[in-house]
């Protein structure tokens, strides 16, 4: 099994983009019978009148991936902010009560009424995520009336907890009805619960003082077991994945054959890669891999080729320029990219015609990521992802509803855009002589599309999908290597 080498988180992780609205009103949103302008500063600031102005956040689902990136279940978090004007204001965070499943329950902690003053004055409000279920990522907000409020210095936190719970492994692949042994610190209790969107849960398992755990596979329908360690202070909380793939992938997993020098493997992908840490592609392959090899998953939910590559460049106020800052201090032999979900949706303004990145800007954001893997890491192979196909009619279906609400919206895996999309990646990728491996057309032709997506979006790949993904990254390599 190959080493996960995780990208270290700050102390206080802010879950706000754009606090200060240099980058007008990216990522908020108004409604209401007044309206929302950004004033210019220093500091900028936004002007909102009878209305709410909203901001979506989410952190990226890593509340098992990483001890450090966890938002913790009874952690504090802080929500600060500074505002002036004339009327009533009420700020509030809420998130979603979806641990196991998704839900469409709400928490929110709010601020009482406030009175704004003349002068700009910082607002603070404390809270807790006391519910075990939690999962958060939903939004703050803002609602003025009779008046007018002035924001900026927006900022959602927390703190990174002090110690945490460790798994000696991030996934394990195991036969139906096989037993699985691992070891866990820092937990004072362990859940095992089966499914990805299921809460039915074991009693509850308190490991011996070895840390030693022994448990037999029972999970049906694919989608593996979970165990949740919880940590001591109950500050923190850490998943360990256990999935056994179909027969037919399995064999082929294992018929993959790597010689024994060790290499280091880059990921780089939006949520397709970030979210599901501990039961994605990248940590089910690693299972696979040689024990002195390495990975790491640089991806981050909600990118597209625009963001990766001022990123990669440094570029100031990049969305988590900070994500990047260690990842070329293991060289990589291997750098793969998985992109096009965020990049080829369509916006509903332009009446699902135009992408969110263009043909052009496509090439011309390859051309700069190209230049820094020749700068960072000469040596290193660079392989391009083939977006996947999504399933249409799901995604679709979610359009359909969002169109009812009359905010503006996108709409992932239209098939025309993702195969330009796919298009232009293998021609770039043959002209610069990178790897290309064709995941769309993987995908198209397996026995059930649909399986591999979940319903609630169709963009977001399920444990089928994650698990086809290894295959064909793990049969990739091998194959390389012949």
């Amino acid at each position: 099994m190959a080493t996960r080498i995780s990208i270290p988180s700050l102390p206080e992780n802010n879950l706000i983009r754009n606090n200060c609205f240099g980058e007008k009103l990216n990522f908020y949103r108004f409604s209401g019978s007044g309206s929302a302008q950004v004033m210019p500063g220093p500091p900028a600031f936004c002007r909102i009148t009878d209305g709410t102005l909203f901001h979506a956040f989410d952190i990226d689902n890593q509340e098992h991936a990483d001890p450090a990136s966890v938002f913790p279940w009874k952690g504090k978090f802080v929500f600060k902010f500074r505002a002036r004007g004339q009327g009533k204001l009420r700020a509030a965070v809420r998130w979603r009560l979806s641990f196991f499943r998704n839900d469409t329950d709400f928490t929110e902690k709010s601020t009482e009424i406030l009175e704004l003053e003349e002068n700009f004055k910082e607002y603070l409000l404390e809270g807790f995520v006391e519910d075990f279920h939690a999962s958060v990522n939903d939004r703050i907000y803002f609602h003025i009336s009779e008046g007018f409020a002035d924001i900026t210095g927006i900022t959602l936190f927390y703190p990174a907890p002090v110690s945490g719970v460790t798994f000696d492994v991030p996934h394990i692949v195991v036969q139906p009805g096989e037993e699985f042994s691992f070891k866990c610190s820092g937990a004072e209790e362990l859940l095992v619960s089966y499914g990805h969107s299921s809460n039915e849960l074991e009693p509850r398992i308190i490991p011996n003082e070895e840390g030693t755990i022994t448990l037999p596979f029972r999970a049906t329908g694919g989608e593996g077991m979970r165990i949740t360690g919880i940590g001591k202070d109950a500050n923190c909380r850490n998943s360990l994945f256990v999935s056994s793939p179909r027969p037919a992938l399995a064999k082929r997993m294992r018929q993959c054959r790597f010689p024994h020098q060790a290499r280091h493997l880059l990921f780089f992908g939006d949520s397709l890669t970030a979210y599901d840490a501990g039961r994605n592609y990248t940590d089910i392959m690693g299972a696979f891999l040689p024990q002195n090899w390495s990975y790491t998953n640089a991806g981050i939910g909600g990118d597209d080729l625009t963001r990766l590559a001022r990123r990669l460049q440094g570029r100031p106020r990049t969305y988590r320029l900070e994500h990047f800052e260690h990842i070329w201090e293991k060289m990589p032999r291997e750098i793969f990219l998985f992109y096009g979900a965020n990049d080829s949706k369509a916006t509903s303004k332009s009446n699902y015609k135009m992408t969110v990145t263009t043909p052009e800007d496509q090439e011309k954001h390859l051309e700069s990521i190209s230049e820094v893997f020749r700068q960072k890491a000469p040596e290193a192979r660079v392989t391009l992802i083939a977006a996947a196909p999504g399933f249409f009619p799901c995604a679709l279906e979610r359009c359909s509803m969002l169109q009812q609400t009359g905010v503006p919206h996108t709409l992932f895996s239209v098939p025309e855009h993702v195969r330009r999309f796919n298009r232009i990646a293998k021609r770039f990728a043959f002209e610069k002589g990178w790897g290309y491996l064709d995941f769309y057309r993987i995908c198209r032709n397996s026995h059930d599309l649909q399986s591999l997506f979940i319903p609630s979006d169709g963009v977001h790949m399920t444990l089928a999908g994650h698990q086809l993904l290894a295959t064909a990254l793990l049969e990739y390599l091998a194959q390389s290597e012949r």
